[in-house]
């Protein structure tokens, strides 16, 4: 199954590499689009037929919610001691 998802992604690379018209790149926007959305809707229909992860959805959205909360914490405090550090070295 691997396979094909490779042998798929590179046929449509080469085919976006040889077709390079404004009506095939808005093609393509579009296709991309509806793909990402029915991908979007096929997954929620996977998680809702999953007894296990409807009960498990609260403390999933709860970690999610506290690691996008550490990362921008993180990057707050990082970004300011790289600032800090750089006031230091200027003449």
């Amino acid at each position: 199954m691997m396979w094909l998802l490779l042998v798929v992604l590179a046929l449509g690379f080469f085919v976006g590499k040889l077709v390079q018209s404004d009506l095939a790149k808005g093609v393509g926007k579009t296709l991309s689009a509806v793909g990402l959305l029915f991908l979007l809707f096929a997954m929620g229909v996977r998680l809702g037929q999953e007894g296990f992860l409807r009960m498990k959805l609260a403390s999933f959205g709860l970690l999610a919610l506290s690691l996008a909360f550490a990362t921008g914490a993180g990057s707050v405090v990082v970004a300011g001691l790289a600032e800090r550090m750089m006031r230091r070295k200027r003449p």
